[in-house]
């Protein structure tokens, strides 16, 4: 747990940090950019990404470029708000890290299965390196599913995915890796609020996860059932063992439905159908963050906990990159302002 000086400056940081974000005027701006050149110049000059930009030349930066140093710049955020816990005890506030190492494990497991891992020091965040509670630099030596259990021996990811140890040639499972490493995450995650945690400070924190692996099952079941035809059988493999506000019948007729619309449909009839905007199935998934933004938004403002201020900053923090990094793509493929626009989740 924190101290209250600890607790208090945490809390006065991310809230000063989120009131640096973009602003709505910023991205009217910001879709109408035409080159990588002009989003970097211009983001150069905003208070959010004028630190982490400050040494780049506009001119000459490409994309790969400005979305590294877009991820560090969230990176340091995390870390300059970390930075206040003088206990180093709030176990809590490591769950950036250890996002960061499964992507990373996902990335590995990606080209191992690819036969193509002489590329994955390219994009290794070296930010991370430092922080990592396993030789994460030695991942972009792997050649085999063997050499990444040596790697990651002692961890408690070598015991999730040593079960998808692949035979006679086959590929790794990806899938299997990526919904166990996850559901990992999540249950450490719940542990630690159990254990760390009492009264509201618990609550808050146990709902925010909650909501936030509940709408991620509910855009899986959509994803699946919309693009591929999935039954619902077969997409309860891909899912969350967390359920919250849609119980288990809610949740068997969200597998059951016939269609997309179908499950927008249910969703809007639930307890989050108040939050929805638009009445088009089509853009669900764009709903989904931005009932994560709406419930993430609300508990930043007005709790007095520090881990789940801390938590809801970067969720929000996580949002703002993938609006940039959408805006970025939307120049890249020449769409047009307002298709980019729809692309954004604004808060």
């Amino acid at each position: 747990m924190l101290n209250s000086l600890s607790n208090k400056a945490m809390i006065t940081k991310s809230r000063a940090m989120y009131g640096k974000r973009l602003t709505n005027e910023n991205y009217q701006d910001l879709v109408r950019m035409k080159s990588v050149r002009e989003i970097a110049s211009y983001l150069k000059e905003t208070p959010g990404y004028a630190d982490v930009l400050s040494n780049i030349y506009p001119e000459s930066v490409h994309r790969g470029q400005l979305e590294l140093l877009l991820h560090k710049s969230l990176f340091n955020k995390y870390i300059r708000l970390t930075h206040y816990d003088v206990s180093g005890k709030s176990n809590f506030l490591s769950f950036v890290v250890s996002r960061l190492e499964i992507e990373q494990i996902l990335r590995c497991i990606m080209g191992i299965n690819a036969n193509n891992t002489e590329n994955f020091i390219v994009d290794l965040p070296g930010y991370l390196i430092s922080h990592a509670s396993f030789p994460m630099i030695k991942l972009a030596k792997i050649k085999t599913f063997e050499e990444l259990l040596e790697v990651i021996d002692k961890t408690p990811y070598e015991k999730v995915i040593r079960q998808f140890t692949p035979k006679n040639g086959e590929l790794i499972d990806y899938t299997g890796c990526e919904v166990s490493l996850r559901t990992l995450y999540y249950t450490r995650m719940f542990s630690l609020i159990q254990r760390d945690f009492k009264g509201k400070h618990r609550d808050e924190l146990e709902e925010i996860l909650k909501i936030e692996v509940e709408l991620i099952n509910v855009s899986t079941i959509f994803r699946l059932k919309s693009f591929f035809k999935m039954d619902g059988q077969e997409i309860r493999k891909y899912l969350f063992p967390f359920t919250y506000r849609l119980k288990k019948e809610r949740l068997e007729n969200l597998l059951q439905a016939e269609s997309g619309e179908d499950i927008f449909r249910m969703i809007n009839s639930s307890s989050y159908g108040n939050k929805i905007d638009n009445d088009e199935f089509s853009y669900i998934e764009d709903d989904i963050r931005r009932l994560n933004a709406y419930y993430n938004k609300q508990l930043l403002r007005f709790s007095s906990n520090a881990p789940a201020v801390v938590y809801c900053f970067m969720s929000l923090a996580q949002i703002e990159l993938i609006n940039i990094t959408n805006i970025i793509e939307g120049v890249r493929y020449n769409l047009s302002a307002e298709e980019i626009r729809k692309l954004l989740v604004l808060f």
